[in-house]
């Protein structure tokens, strides 16, 4: 089992829930859970920044890795539709993690914390090799949660923000070339994933299904798709990207289509909804959900493009 999802759907079974289950109100499988402990439903979620597998410490200060960690798992909780109101935080520090830079890092985990409203209420601390900031967080649903498994035939496929900029912006980190133009704003958003917390609440009026892109857009797609047991198609030329893009993915030779529907880490929300005034006000439209399963990306022409399916996966 290399691949991270064939793990996925192991654990899922593995830890299938036995007995009365009936406070569980979403399981394994979706962006985050969610259980009734008796008074209303809860979202819980958790995310795991690795040194060297998610982030590298000589590209991203303490202090912005504190504040993304918060943000892309509170991004789990808007794409069910809910507002994030708690967290708890478990840090592995290395030895030669200084205080300033611990001091840093809780600043930049406060910042998050109370722009998103995910409050700190506790955590864990320990020593360990590499660098690690996990992070848990509560939230409520605005009304009912929203899961991935909602999407039906004659939706459309809506998108919040750009896609690419993120992994455009890890490239040129990478590739040392800040000299690009709008270099350093794509390098931002790759250290400041977007706040969605207003998208959540117009999600919970208008969307069907939605799934936060955290993976790249193809691969969390398909995603929505398997739990809805529907296709999709997808059209290249109406995926959103930033001003500049498209020269920037030329300067370092990659191909903007692939990058904007397979990079990952955009922390933008991915949903489906009747078509409406609400929803384009929200989001791009970029396809439409069909039946069958999987998707496939058509040019202006109608033609399709093989891209791959791509995206992060820990375990490749």
């Amino acid at each position: 089992m290399r691949d991270e999802f064939a793990k996925i759907d192991w654990l899922k079974t593995r830890l299938a829930l036995n007995g009365d289950s009936s406070a569980v109100l979403v399981g394994i499988g979706d962006d985050a859970a969610v259980i009734d402990f008796g008074n209303r439903p809860t979202i819980v979620t958790v995310d795991t920044q690795v040194e060297e597998v998610h982030f590298r410490a000589d590209l991203l200060s303490p202090r912005e890795l504190g504040y993304r960690a918060v943000v892309a798992a509170a991004s789990d909780v808007w794409a069910m539709a809910g507002i994030p109101s708690a967290s708890v935080i478990a840090l592995t520090l290395r030895d030669d993690f200084s205080d300033d830079e611990f001091r840093d890092l809780i600043d930049g985990v406060a910042d998050a914390a109370r722009v998103t409203g995910a409050r700190v209420i506790g955590g864990n601390l320990s020593r360990g090799s590499s660098l690690t900031v996990t992070t848990t967080v509560f939230g409520l649903p605005i009304s009912k949660s929203l899961t991935r498994s909602g999407a039906r035939p004659g939706d459309s496929i809506y998108v919040t923000g750009t896609l690419g900029a993120a992994a455009l912006g890890l490239a040129i980190l990478e590739a040392d070339r800040l000299d690009i133009e709008r270099a350093r704003k794509f390098a931002e958003r790759w250290k400041k994933p977007p706040l969605n917390g207003k998208a959540a609440a117009v999600l919970a009026r208008i969307a069907t299904a939605a799934v936060d892109v955290s993976d790249g857009c193809l691969q969390d797609l398909e995603h929505l798709l398997t739990a809805s047991g529907v296709g999709a198609v997808l059209h290249a030329p109406a995926v959103p990207t930033a001003p500049g893009y498209q020269a920037a993915c030329v300067a370092l030779s990659i191909d903007p289509m692939v990058l904007a529907l397979s990079g990952g880490e955009d922390y933008e929300l991915l949903f489906t909804a009747r078509e409406s005034a609400e929803a384009a006000a929200l989001g791009t439209r970029i396809g439409e959900i069909v039946e069958g399963t999987g998707s496939r990306v058509l040019d202006a022409a109608g033609s399709a493009i093989e891209l791959g399916r791509g995206g992060f996966s820990h375990f490749s």
